[in-house]
């Protein structure tokens, strides 16, 4: 018995010691003294109590190359995973079952866009800009040199190649393409319009409805030189498959001096994206001589896309306005490579691509291109189920090369609006609703993005006649006309990925908008009072409310049968009294969405196919359309087409909801009133080595139950599903509240944590905090970052 006890204590010791050695291997340094060659002066780096670093230099280039080491050691798999996607290499990563992904980006342009971009960067000579982003991508450089680089690597047998302004270029074009509604959405319309019929799509909101909630817009006076005027008072499996999260949407809202208890502008901002270990923002605050700025990075990129000086903050929403034509080619009768244009033929251009992969030979394949962008037919497999023809893919970013990098610089230094509006007319594309308040009171929002002005008898959701020149973009709007809203009356401008108001020309640009339950609840709630500060408006930030769920639920209990309703009598009235909110002891969301599901699947799978309608679960229709196609009584959908006889509303609700109350009893119990919403609700965020079990329970961050909801103002989403477990996908990535009254107070949260290296303290700290609904300190205040740090980190030039 001894000799065994002796063993154990052995064997811990041995288990003890090893998991020190790997976590000395792997760990990222936070403390100590780093040389780099070339620095020019000694920069610290403070981190806080969550990991966020805290850059002191006497100038940029040591600000920067300090920011790139430090954000690599942090997030350098991150980084590989989104430059890969932006690239089109996954697959020499991860293996031949990433070909049909780098396959999909090459084909669509994003690899050869970034080589351009880079061209185009390296051509405009040397700047203050090109100097910074120089700086960054040596300090990601020393660190793959130097660190300790993050165990994914070791697991797969992996050395990262450098870093370079290619890379980063590659993953502004993931960011641009990250919101895919069209690619998710045209198809869709286009097969219900050619195989179903208008009076299908009628009932389906493929266009803003007029009791969908718009962004108002309040142009500003300009003179001349337009200056602004200030009065100072299956593609679905393919995406399934990405390492990195998509952007999925978001709210913005900045409310002027005149409702806030300070008298001075609060700024708020929660982009919605999906969720992922790490998750998408890297948080650092950057300070150098006439610089200071708190910023939220995407991986690989030097400027905050998001954040604050002791001036000004900036934040970001999906535009979502449709930026992407398919056009479907007519070939040339005698020569496969040519279409036919109007009178004319024009050529199809064909280059190769050689995509490497992992264990194998590189795979080659071919990209056909016609006068309006790349065939999508081989990378978009529903083409072929909706027509035989080529079909080509009109997308405004690959058209000219990015400014991003040109864009966030200056809006980050930006001195008064004006010089923040000349910043962002950069961006053409992705559209972005850009949020802005500054310490002089000024509050702004503009849909930034070059927008096409299509002819007035184009839809733009169906596929486009490519050998009609009459479908062509005519030209671009002036910025001028872009949507946007500066100081409004109201005392506030929101943004919740909603229809922006009708242009100059009294129209409506087209997108792939939200029907505006959170603007709604967000612009009513601003309005009803005068005193908001950074306390009392958390309520609205975290608030879970669906304010047209009910109004649907009502339609539903009042077209059913009463002989079901009275089996569950009392799990119903709590239904039919349901305000929409979905607290996680509620049992209203759980019957709600299941019933929701079958109703649906009962109306649509019919006519959809299986396959077709899982997609349209996956697209803005889907969250659009509910209200209207519940509530039409003699909408087409209702009918089975697949039996004799003719089905109506009443008979599929109700059958819907038989089936939903036998599933919740097997499921959660008899005893409804333990059929909790936390139950059915599962968050865990997913590492891209997480797919790979048991990696999963290694990497992954599993979190507590949230309120879990469509369209709330704290929008957890989810996609509907006939099982009746929610698995949360999207949410907001971060949650910041600021009030310029008193800058260095300002407050957010991540989903996980600052670090994506599993050994960091910061792996996955601020989970529970997320989920819980709690924030933490934005430091500024030096005196502070430096008495309070947790580790210290000094770079040395020599």
């Amino acid at each position: 018995m001894k000799k065994l006890v002796f063993i154990l204590i052995i064997l811990f010791f041995v288990v003890v010691a090893g998991f020190q050695v790997v976590k000395y291997r792997f760990s990222p340094k936070y403390s100590g003294t780093i040389e780099l060659e070339g620095m020019t002066s000694d920069t610290e780096v403070y981190f806080d109590d969550y990991g966020v670093p805290h850059i002191f230099a006497s100038n940029p280039e040591d600000a920067y190359r300090a920011m790139g080491y430090v954000h690599a050691q942090d997030r350098l798999f991150q980084m590989e995973m989104m430059r890969r996607v932006g690239t089109g290499t996954l697959a020499e990563l991860l293996g031949e079952d990433l070909l049909d992904v780098d396959k999909f980006f090459r084909t669509l342009g994003i690899p050869k866009h970034a080589k351009w971009s880079a061209e185009e960067w390296e051509k405009s000579g040397p700047s203050d800009i090109q100097s910074a982003v120089n700086a960054y991508i040596q300090g990601v450089n020393d660190f793959i040199e130097k660190g300790n680089l993050p165990l994914e690597y070791t697991l797969l047998g992996h050395q990262p190649r450098p870093y370079s302004i290619e890379d980063m270029h590659g993953i502004v074009g993931y960011m641009s393409f990250t919101f895919a509604m069209a690619m998710k959405t045209d198809p869709l319309v286009t097969k219900i319009a050619r195989d179903l019929g208008q009076e299908y799509l009628e009932v389906l909101s493929v266009h803003t409805l007029p009791e969908h909630h718009v962004i108002p817009n309040q142009y500003p006076e300009r003179g001349e030189d337009q200056k602004i005027s200030l009065d100072q008072s299956s593609l679905q499996a393919m995406l399934a498959k990405l390492p990195v999260p998509l952007l999925e949407g978001s709210n913005a809202w900045v409310i002027g001096p005149d409702r806030t208890a300070s008298g001075e502008v609060l700024f708020l901002n929660d982009t919605h994206i999906g969720f992922s270990q790490p998750s998408v923002w890297y948080e650092a605050h950057i300070e150098y001589p006439d610089f200071s700025y708190y910023g939220n990075h995407l991986a690989g990129l030097p400027f905050g896309l998001v954040g604050h000086t002791r001036h000004h903050s900036m934040g970001l929403t999906m535009f979502e306005n449709d930026d992407q034509d398919f056009f479907e080619e007519r070939l040339a009768s005698d020569n496969p490579l040519q279409t036919i244009y109007g009178d004319e033929l024009r050529p199809i251009e064909v280059r190769e691509e050689k995509i490497p992969v992992k264990g194998m030979d590189p795979v080659s394949f071919e990209v056909k291109t016609s006068i309006h962008g790349p065939i999508m037919n081989e990378v978009l497999p529903e083409i072929g189920e909706i027509t035989t023809k080529p079909v080509a893919s009109w997308w405004v970013y690959v058209l000219e090369p990015t400014k991003a990098l040109e864009a966030t610089w200056k809006m980050a230094r930006s001195k008064n609006i004006q010089e923040f509006e000349d910043a962002i007319r950069l961006i053409h594309a992705p559209g972005l609703n850009v949020m802005y308040g500054d310490k002089s009171g000024n509050i702004a929002w503009w849909a930034t993005a070059k927008l096409p002005i299509r002819p007035e008898h184009v839809n733009s959701k169906l596929f486009l006649d490519g050998s009609n020149p009459e479908d062509e973009p005519l030209g671009w709007m002036p910025f001028e006309e872009n949507p946007m809203s500066i100081n409004p009356p109201s005392g506030f401008v929101a943004s919740a990925n909603n229809q922006p108001d009708t242009l100059s020309n009294g129209t409506f640009f087209p997108g792939y908008y939200y029907p505006g339950e959170r603007w709604n609840r967000i612009a009513k709630t601003i309005s009803s009072r005068k005193d908001w500060n950074q306390n009392n408006i958390k309520d609205l930030q975290l608030e879970a409310i669906n304010e047209s769920h009910p109004q649907v639920v009502r339609s539903m209990i009042e077209a059913s049968d009463l002989d079901v309703i009275d089996q569950h009598r009392e799990a119903m009235s709590q239904l039919a009294a349901w305000d929409g909110n979905h607290e996680l002891e509620s049992i209203s969301p759980t019957i709600y969405y299941k019933w929701l599901y079958h109703t649906l699947h009962g109306m649509m799978a019919d006519e959809l196919g299986e396959e077709w309608f899982d997609k349209f679960l996956e697209t803005f229709l889907y969250i659009r359309s509910v209200p209207n196609l519940i509530q039409t009584e003699n909408s087409p959908w209702w009918d089975n087409v697949s039996t004799s006889e003719k089905e109506g509303r009443r008979e599929i609700i109700s059958r819907a909801l038989e089936k939903t109350l036998e599933e919740l009893t097997s499921q959660l119990g008899d005893d409804s009133n333990k059929w909790h919403w936390e139950k059915v609700v599962v968050l865990e965020h997913p590492h891209p080595l997480g797919a790979q079990k048991p990696l999963d329970r290694l990497f992954n961050v599993k979190a507590p139950a949230v309120k879990a909801n469509e369209e709330s103002v704290n929008k957890l989403a989810f996609k509907l599903n006939p099982a009746g477990v929610y698995h949360v996908k999207s949410g907001p990535a971060m949650r910041i509240i600021l009030d310029f009254a008193n800058v260095e107070a300002s407050e957010s949260v991540l989903p996980t944590g600052q670090s994506g290296n599993l050994f960091s303290p910061w792996y996955s700290d601020q989970a529970e905090m997320f989920a819980n609904g709690e924030y933490r300190l934005q430091l500024m205040n030096e005196s502070l970052i430096k008495s309070g740090a947790k580790k210290k980190l000094v770079f040395e030039g020599r």
